[in-house]
């Protein structure tokens, strides 16, 4: 056998044996029974911002899967479309309401600054959820359950709806195959370093001891940033396996990689300023490998080699696509299985856009610096 064949089997050899550390991590965590606690005292907030076609149809799912919390849609004022979209998903029930907000000033979390105004006199337990989010039916109570266990913050695992043309799908088949086997397996083996923005719980007076969302307004990673304030004052942030459901409209590939550079910009602050071993093993590796064992089986020109990799690749997607399933976050298609591995293996190629290219991204509209703002 050859020097170069060896080599990509190893490689492939060490994408398997990382694909099942963390499959059989995240397959204990979903396994474990989920606690429910009611919702009443809840007031989830929905910064909103037209822009996305899908967005009166999942404010009106968000808002009725909500209920009986109150639900307040965050629009700003120089925003018609966002508005429309709000006021329709009132239809859902008296609980839900739409507010107006000011523009945010110059160097300002557009998203945050919304949130920053309103969160302080929301109520004993303060919702987060993205405007392209939907918790499915009692998902809010399971991640409040959580929080009355103990926690001081609750956050949950994104998952997207497989819809749209072939750039939203292969930004649904990258979060797909990477967020539950990464952020589970973190979790289980040490406190989470960041939160998913996309929906997260805390309780009032958590909030209000890192300062509020005043304190992370000039962050463009602000889940990051929250996070940071968060363990910089002992404060409790618990992982749960609870789905939030996502869709985005992608409409082609500049879009596609203007979002994917966005979010390993993102991402980049996390591995610099919270560089661990255990980011390294069960985030940064399997980033690497599998765009490393097909790079390794092509220079080989190995077909052994290529088809081990492709048999790892697709199996790994599958075992993901099942552990969907065992939380009833939907169904996924072929089309979905097979495009996980081409996310993966394309991955790096955005990691080194971001690396090298600017710290800036044109985000909600307005171009803004990466960062974490001020945040400890």
């Amino acid at each position: 056998m050859r020097t170069a064949e060896v080599a990509a089997l190893a490689v492939t050899g060490m994408l398997a044996g990382l694909a099942a550390v963390r499959l059989v991590s995240a397959a204990r965590a979903v396994a474990e029974p989920p606690t429910e606690a009611p919702v009443d005292d809840v007031t989830v907030l929905v910064p909103v911002r037209s822009g996305d076609p899908l967005l009166p149809a999942t404010l009106a799912r968000s808002a009725a899967t909500l209920a009986p919390a109150r639900v307040l849609l965050l629009v700003d004022d120089d925003d018609p479309a966002g508005l429309d979209a709000a006021t329709r998903a009132t239809a859902a029930g008296p609980h839900v309401q739409v507010l107006t907000c000011a523009a945010p000033p110059p160097g300002v979390n557009p998203k945050v600054h919304k949130l920053a105004v309103v969160a302080p006199g929301a109520g004993p337990v303060v919702g987060l959820l993205d405007d392209d989010t939907v918790l499915p039916p009692g998902g809010l109570e399971r991640l409040a359950g959580a929080l009355a266990a103990g926690a001081d913050l609750v956050t949950g695992i994104p998952v997207y709806r497989e819809q749209g043309g072939l750039w939203s799908r292969l930004v649904a088949a990258f979060v797909n195959g990477s967020a539950l086997v990464t952020y589970l397996p973190m979790a289980r083996t040490g406190p989470p370093v960041t939160v998913n923005g996309m929906v997260l719980l805390t309780r009032q007076d958590a909030l209000r001891a890192v300062g509020g969302l005043a304190a992370v307004v000039d962050a463009t990673c602000d889940d990051y940033a929250l996070a940071r304030a968060y363990r910089a004052r002992g404060l409790r942030i618990v992982q749960t396996a609870q789905p939030a459901e996502l869709a985005t409209t992608v409409p082609g590939p500049l879009a596609y990689a203007r979002l994917m550079r966005r979010w390993l910009l993102f991402a980049g602050e996390v591995v610099r300023r919270d560089p661990s071993p255990r980011l390294a093993v069960l985030a940064g590796l399997p980033s690497v490998l599998p765009a490393a064992a097909v790079a390794l089986a092509c220079a080989a020109r190995s077909p052994r080699a290529g088809a081990a990799t492709a048999v790892v690749l697709l199996g790994t997607a599958v075992a993901t696509r099942e552990l969907r399933g065992r939380l009833g976050a939907g169904a996924q298609g072929t089309l979905g299985v097979l495009l996980e591995p081409v996310a993966a293996v394309l991955t790096p190629l955005h990691a080194v856009s971001a690396a090298l290219g600017p710290r800036s991204v044109v985000w909600r509209g307005r171009r803004v610096r990466v960062g974490v703002g001020s945040t400890a």
